[in-house]
């Protein structure tokens, strides 16, 4: 079928208000999208039908000009299907003709290009191993530093979701487990460390006890925008691009750093010294108070300046530390990139499950592929550190969308038509304890209440828990408590039952002492939903085989920061190295779907027996805690 065009002809001729902005935007598309995607597409054949700007140099895209002034949409779409196979990339081979062509370009003019192109996330495929992906967020880490995409050597780039649909239906995939990273985690980092996580679960060898990822088992490692704390490049080319921001932020500091030290001034001068005078202390006071004698006015004034200054660049100093260590930073684009992005994800993908897989694009092709439709697909969720804070608002966002507690019990565990919440595993979650607590609207109750099993992967000697995300919650948190109980230090304790019997019981350590985790009420279940797995004491996050008690917990702290600074050990990400009982333990429930509950309490006992994690099943099975 024809598409009638909405412009007059080709080439497009550059409009002189618009021409900087138009180039600029097309550019840094082809430069963050991944080639022969959807959008990267879209943008191409933008550049090819417009002439080369003035006062630009030519240059070069897999072997075409960047910009043609091409006079046909069907060699537009011929010069693009040249510059790649063809047989590798065959959703884009499907799609990529001469009505595409047109639709692309009729949406540019139309000035409908943004909701053309509007997907914030990419997927692309292992080529080595097909149930492998990446789900990239479209988002940068800043608006002037590009986004770091996978090796093209190790990930093909798939055209779109629907692509994604295709695949997992055509082999017939029955659950996907998607894993996140958290703070401080770069994207070329989170590709290698994800690389290696993915070779150890699908390397195939001699039938093992725990298990490997079956063909119809997804991996999926979502990258969301962070960025490395000190030597991030957005953080230095900031300043660079925004000067008069960044001028105006130290002129507001300089203001501020003058107004206490003139309040500060006033209160010593006229309040605490006369004070102390009148209790006696003039012998102390009098080399202060001649520092205080109006009648030398002129050399108070440079000497208070001074000490403005110092307050000044003291204070300059800790806001941009603050800023440097990235913590704030990243946990604004967890929330408002990584979570709505993997949200939209979610979304799209139980879309593309239904009969046709191209109905969430903007252009729906007129025939649908003739594979199998889906009854429904498991879905497991890990997430570490700030990464949970992610996933819980994601399951908040899709909540919200699918219906919150006054569902039937059958469908809880929904996520849409097609997609059935089954796991949801954190590790060392950056979130406030206040998860666990009753008595009020807990704000991810109803995201809780959705996931069929929950596993909770914890350290109470997670340093970076305990005190930076102490500091760097400071001002964020609604309560001094949610600032600095976090989730991810909770630990198990020994404690007599009733009936005299030891058991373990979720506590928490503050400095010194610890407490529950949570105080039992008759509204328990959010505690009791979980499965603690308490790996304080494991190989790879502790290098201190001490049982904790209130006199060595700092000593404790002390020796493993500088362990972990030395690397001989990872206190905050341990759990994923591939030799650690932790990750045999994310292994076996990632790929023993089969097993009942029951089943899976005696092999997690099983594969605990001769290391120090401490297991607490959740409540069916909570007669016992095991070691």
């Amino acid at each position: 079928m024809e598409i009638e065009r909405t412009y007059e002809s080709l080439p497009f001729y550059w409009e002189r208000e618009t021409l900087k902005n138009d180039r600029r935007w097309l550019e840094s598309i082809v430069r963050n999208a991944a080639p022969f995607s959807d959008w990267w597409t879209k943008a191409r054949i933008v550049q090819l039908a417009y002439i080369q700007p003035p006062n630009v140099p030519s240059q070069t895209i897999y072997g075409l000009p960047t910009y043609g002034a091409y006079q046909q949409e069907q060699a537009i779409a011929e010069a693009l299907r040249s510059t790649c196979d063809l047989n590798e990339y065959r959703e884009f081979a499907k799609q990529v003709n001469e009505d595409y062509v047109i639709r692309t370009l009729n949406s540019w003019h139309n000035k409908q290009f943004t909701q053309a192109i509007s997907r914030n996330f990419e997927v692309f495929v292992n080529r080595e191993y097909s149930n492998i992906f990446l789900l990239v967020s479209t988002a940068p880490t800043s608006l002037n530093v590009d986004r770091k995409l996978p090796s093209m050597d190790k990930y093909r780039p798939l055209f779109n979701i629907a692509e994604m649909g295709i695949i997992l239906r055509s082999q017939n995939f029955k659950r996907i487990t998607l894993r996140t990273h958290g703070y401080s985690t770069p994207a070329e980092d989170f590709y290698k460390a994800f690389d290696g996580e993915a070779e150890a679960l699908c390397l195939k060898g001699p039938i093992n006890s725990i298990g490997t990822l079956e063909d119809q088992s997804a991996y999926i490692g979502y990258n969301w925008p962070g960025e490395q704390p000190f030597v991030a490049p957005g953080l230095w080319r900031d300043a660079r691009y925004n000067g008069e921001i960044f001028l105006k932020f130290l002129l507001t500091m300089a203001l501020l750093a003058w107004l206490a030290g003139t309040v500060l001034y006033f209160l010593s001068a006229l309040a605490i010294v006369p004070l102390l005078q009148i209790l006696g202390l003039d012998p102390i006071l009098d080399p202060i108070w001649a520092w205080f004698n109006f009648s030398k006015i002129g050399s108070l004034i440079v000497q208070w300046q001074i000490v403005a200054f110092v307050v000044f660049v003291l204070w300059l100093l800790l806001m941009q530390i603050l800023r440097l260590v990235v913590y704030q930073r990243d946990r604004y684009r967890a929330i408002h990139y990584g979570a709505p992005d993997l949200g939209e994800f979610f979304w799209r993908l139980d879309k593309v499950l239904g009969e046709n897989p191209y109905i969430s694009m903007p252009f729906d092709p007129n025939t649908q592929p003739n594979i199998p439709v889906y009854r429904s697909l498991k879905v497991n969720l890990i997430g570490h550190s700030m990464g949970a804070l992610v996933l819980v608002n994601v399951l908040r966002i899709l909540s919200d969308k699918f219906g919150k507690d006054e569902r039937i019990e059958e469908e809880k565990t929904q996520m849409g038509e097609y997609l059935i919440l089954n796991k949801l595993i954190l590790s060392g979650p950056d979130i406030p304890l206040e998860l666990l607590r009753e008595g009020r609207n807990n704000y991810v109750r109803s995201a809780i209440q959705r996931c069929q099993e929950i596993y909770l992967f914890s350290s109470d000697r997670d340093i970076v828990l305990r005190y930076l995300s102490l500091v760097g919650n400071w001002f964020s948190e609604p309560s001094l408590e949610m600032s600095g109980l976090r989730l991810g230090n909770v630990y198990l304790n020994p404690v007599n039952s009733p009936e005299n019997s030891r058991e373990y019981r979720p506590y928490i350590r503050v400095l010194l002492n610890s407490l529950p985790a949570v105080e039992p009420t008759s509204a328990y279940d959010l505690f009791e939903k979980f499965n603690y797995l308490d790996c304080s004491r494991m190989i790879e996050v502790n290098t201190v085989d001490l049982k904790l008690n209130p006199w060595n917990g700092l000593i404790i702290d002390a020796i493993n920061t500088v362990a972990h600074f030395r690397e001989k050990i990872d206190v905050h990400s341990g759990y994923y190295r591939v030799q650690t009982p932790s990750f045999d333990l994310l292994k076996f429930l990632i790929t023993r779907e089969d097993f009942s509950r029951t089943e899976t309490i005696d092999e997690i006992n099983r594969l605990i027996a001769n290391t120090p994690i401490r297991f607490l099943p959740s409540q069916p099975f909570m007669s016992r805690g095991t070691r």
